[in-house]
């Protein structure tokens, strides 16, 4: 069995009782170590033509190959869903909560917005915070975007190859889930 982060993006639309017993259902069908009960977030992009705000739930979960085949049929005709993603997680890659990730985040930014205009933004080359290196950590990962919304080179934030492939996946996974836009207009 391996970790995995399951994503749900449901419908805001719909009501609460209809959104824990979804949620209850799928907690009873597969082992759920932890839960992130994000709330309702604003999407960066238009889903299914008209939705603009989605309800997201991340779940840490393990699942065998069978499990994850059960698992998408399982959300396969699902009305309140919109939206879904499944993230392998390594061993050793922390489970992080939303709110307290934006929180912790709140000195890093000071310290970001502190920099003059033009110097590097290098927040993951310390060890002490490549750690943190998460699609949840929104508020650190806008900062490694242009003002297009292109993703900085890696001679540009001072990354090693490694961290720079990892900070593309993040970001690539938080653009999917709507939190992060794909282009700044």
């Amino acid at each position: 069995m391996k970790s995995y982060e399951l994503v749900l993006m449901l419908n805001v639309s719909a009501s609460e009782a209809e959104r824990k017993a979804f949620l209850t259902d799928i907690e009873s069908k597969f082992k759920v170590i932890d839960k992130d009960e994000i709330g309702v977030k604003e999407i960066c992009f238009e889903l299914k033509g008209r939705v603009s705000k989605a309800y997201l739930v991340s779940y840490q979960v393990e699942l065998s190959s069978e499990d994850i085949v059960a698992l998408k049929q399982a959300l396969l005709y699902s009305a309140i869903l919109i939206r879904y993603e499944i993230f392998l997680r390594t061993a050793n890659q922390p489970f992080f909560h939303f709110d307290a990730l934006q929180k912790e985040f709140e000195k890093a930014i000071e310290d970001i917005k502190d920099k003059r205009y033009g110097q590097k933004v290098n927040f993951f080359t310390k060890e002490e915070n490549a750690k943190y290196l998460n699609w949840k950590s929104v508020a650190i990962l806008k900062y490694y975007l242009t003002r297009f919304g292109n993703i900085k080179p890696r001679e540009y934030t001072g990354n090693n190859v490694k961290t720079q492939k990892k900070l593309r996946a993040e970001i690539i996974r938080a653009r999917t889930l709507g939190v992060l836009p794909f282009i700044n207009h």
